[in-house]
């Protein structure tokens, strides 16, 4: 009886790090409404300052990303963003930029209340790094950010998305705040999940079935 007991707990325990682990990939489509200031500019003030002013500080765009859930927590961004600063209204020839980054994201609403596929809201903080170029000058430099995405269920394959965003861009060389050009942006769009998440129910669901099996065969071996 005793084995049988614990025979069901290492089954229940295998179920549950199986459910953990989300193995699914998606992929996201986002307008992207942003603004930027220079070298110089006071860091926290300016950027808010300019909203909703022209002079070639804001700018319209989209962005497109893919990547992939390792586990429910965990994942692996690859995302890209087109944009455009400055109109013909702003007095200011416009500008065309794209900027490509890696970027690791965790999600807390799983880290800190748990798995749950059938979560409304979730609160995905991100880090990553990458490589900007300005199209109209062919100039490229390197690129920082980070920033936080809330997903929120349609369904089991459809995510409605809002994104705050920070990118810091090498500007005059220097490493510090003040050297580098700042961007902030606000994204609103749509996440396609797919891939693994039913199979890994569907392996799971077959591990105990093979484990119960063992069992059966355990016994009638005694």
């Amino acid at each position: 009886m005793m084995k049988k007991c614990i025979l069901i707990v290492a089954v229940m325990g295998i179920s549950m790090m199986a459910m953990a682990q989300d193995g699914r990939w998606f992929t996201q489509a986002n307008f992207v409404w942003n603004a930027w200031y220079g070298v110089g500019e006071k860091s926290l003030v300016a950027p808010f300052h300019k909203f909703p002013g022209g002079e070639g500080h804001t700018g319209w765009g989209i962005s497109l990303a893919g990547g992939r859930w390792m586990t429910s927590a965990l994942a692996l961004r690859t995302k890209l963003n087109l944009w455009q600063m400055g109109s013909k209204a702003d007095g200011v020839s416009a500008g065309k930029y794209w900027a490509l980054n890696e970027q690791i994201m965790f999600n807390m609403s799983s880290l800190l209340l748990g798995h749950n596929p059938y979560r409304l809201w979730n609160c995905i903080p991100y880090v990553g790094a990458g490589l900007a170029r300005k199209m109209s000058e062919n100039q490229y430099t390197s690129d920082l950010n980070f920033g936080v995405l809330n997903t929120f269920r349609i369904n089991p394959k459809l995510a409605a998305n809002f994104e705050i965003g920070w990118n810091s861009y090498e500007g005059n060389g220097g490493i510090a705040l003040k050297d580098r050009l700042q961007q902030v942006t606000f994204e609103v769009g749509l996440t396609w999940y797919f891939g693994t998440s039913g199979t890994t129910k569907k392996a799971d669901a077959e591990a105990i079935e093979s484990l119960t099996q063992g069992e059966i065969d355990a016994l009638n071996a005694q």
